[in-house]
């Protein structure tokens, strides 16, 4: 070795250098510098020529065997961790050749590039992250050059046109698609690149390859050199279809909606309109109803009055053929009074002028008093009454007039739809020390379901026209039963079947 070059050489002008190393083409450390040692902690000792001197690595005996045997320079780049950091060094490991060119040794030198390493990485995580927002802020990324012409193009303009950027560089973006004309005319973008202005939003109108046209906002900015020249544009391009196509969409439905909205408010004039006049016409209606109820009650009085004076004879003795006909004129006098009463009294519950006076009433007399009116009839057709006697004390808070009404009606339509020999009951319960339940139940023939909610309005009958409270009624009593009994803060419901009779229950309010 010391006809190569001398130690003393070596020690002079290589310690205070970067870490270096020469070696045997076996891998035997012929010398090492302070620099490699400090950094690179060589492994165990050995002696060579009478120096004690450290062995290589295992990765750097690499790079000298493979020198060794290729004769050919190798540049690595090697990491070295130091603590928690690590440090990078640009390897250089070459072959050494003597006089007869001869392979004798190989020579390593490591120059730190730690700096540069870090350099270039966050060079490339910028790069990423400038990447990673262009994608997220565009579909597409381009470059032109002073021409116009495309020198660059990113590769998700596949997915936008359908084209790969190596066809697209060096055209035009006139050749491309069409740019939309603003409302006078013009063209925003390329007036700014004649201008070498920026630009943005501006729309390109592009046909991909499967023939479907596609618009896209072309933003872009000049870009000059340092001299000033300009040099070309770069910028980002959006694909908008959908979003236009969901605007006229959006528009489209909004005229319809205008529309519809237009159509809704001339119905509701229309409706309210006809309100109105339902309303006036109700209200002509209920007033003509009471005048002539009124009008007529007055000649049916005297009607009624006459004929009681017939049939007590009062002015002579009469035929018994004529007795008959004064008594078929005096209940048709009565049966029709009644009606006009009812037919008043519906025409004051709809005007809410009908007078209702709560007092506490005991529950006993008001069905006591029902069955005196409704006994005659029911003995004529042989019924059984059940539960007409009341001993417990129960105070009803209902006009007591109105509260015989409803149960004259109820029970009186049990009598008159019951056959012959049938039976007739009431009976009631105390529902949380607030209403009482009278249940009026009969085994009658019953009404079908599809009939039990009609019976309740005004002129609707059931059982071959007629569920009301005459043989020939017109259908008011039960409609007016249930006004009086919603009034009074109660209600009347039905449960019945063709086959088992009915039962009504009339639900009023207790006094407190």
């Amino acid at each position: 070795m010391q006809s190569i070059v001398s130690r003393e050489f070596f020690d002079a002008v290589f310690e205070q250098a970067q870490p270096m190393y020469i070696a045997r083409p076996d891998g035997t450390v012929i010398y090492v510098n302070e620099g490699y040692k400090e950094h690179f902690r060589p492994g165990t000792a050995q002696r060579v020529d009478d120096k004690i001197l450290p062995s290589l690595s295992s990765d750097h005996l690499e790079f000298v065997h493979h020198v060794a045997e290729s004769k050919e320079t190798e540049i690595r780049q090697v990491s070295l961790r130091n603590g928690k950091e690590i440090e990078y060094f640009l390897s250089r490991h070459f072959p050494i050749f003597d006089d007869d060119n001869q392979l004798i040794a190989v020579g390593g030198s490591f120059i730190n590039s730690t700096r540069q390493v870090n350099a270039e990485v966050k060079l490339k995580q910028e790069k990423r992250r400038f990447l990673d927002i262009t994608r997220a802020a565009s579909d597409w990324i381009w470059e032109t050059d002073a021409e116009g012409r495309l020198t660059f193009v990113s590769d998700r303009v596949v997915q936008a046109v359908g084209l790969p950027p190596m066809l697209l560089k060096g055209k035009k973006f006139s050749e491309l698609g069409v740019f939309k004309p603003e409302k006078d005319g013009g063209n925003k973008a390329e007036h700014a690149i004649e201008r070498h202005v920026p630009f943005r939003s501006v729309p390109l109108e592009i046909q991909d390859t499967s023939g479907d046209y596609k618009i896209f906002n072309i933003s872009g900015v000049p870009v000059f050199n340092d001299k000033g020249r300009f040099t070309g544009y770069r910028g980002t391009s959006d694909d908008i279809t959908a979003r236009l196509l969901a605007e006229d969409e959006a528009l489209s439905s909004k005229a319809d909606l205008e529309r519809a909205i237009n159509e809704i408010t001339k119905k509701n004039i229309q409706l309210e309109m006809t309100a109105k006049k339902a309303l006036e016409s109700a209200k002509a209606k209920n007033t003509f109803l009471a005048n002539m109820s009124h009008e007529l009650r007055t000649p049916l009085n005297a009607i009624i009055g006459f004929a009681e004076v017939i049939g007590l004879e009062t002015f002579g003795p009469i035929s018994e053929k004529y007795r008959e006909y004064v008594g078929d004129i005096l209940n048709s006098g009565k049966h029709l009074l009644s009606l006009i009463e009812d037919i008043l009294d519906i025409a004051r519950i709809e005007s809410d002028k009908i007078p209702i006076e709560i007092v506490s009433t005991p529950l006993k007399n008001m069905v006591a008093d029902a069955y005196v009116l409704v006994q005659a009839h029911a003995k004529k057709k042989g019924l059984e009454m059940i539960g007409m006697r009341i001993d417990e004390e129960i105070i009803l808070a209902v006009d007591p007039t109105r509260c015989l009404q409803i149960l004259v009606n109820i029970i009186g339509n049990a009598v008159k739809f019951t056959p012959n020999g049938g039976k007739i009951g009431v009976e009631y319960e105390v529902i949380d020390d607030t209403f009482v339940d009278i249940t009026v139940w009969d085994t009658g023939p019953g009404i079908a379901e599809e009939d039990q909610e009609k019976i309740f309005e005004a002129f609707k009958q059931a059982h071959e026209g007629v569920y009301s409270r005459g043989t020939d009624g017109v259908g008011l009593g039960l409609t007016l039963s249930l006004k009086l009994a919603k009034l009074m803060g109660g209600n009347i419901t039905v449960q019945s079947s063709l086959s088992d009779g009915s039962r009504f229950k009339i639900r009023l309010p207790l006094a407190h």
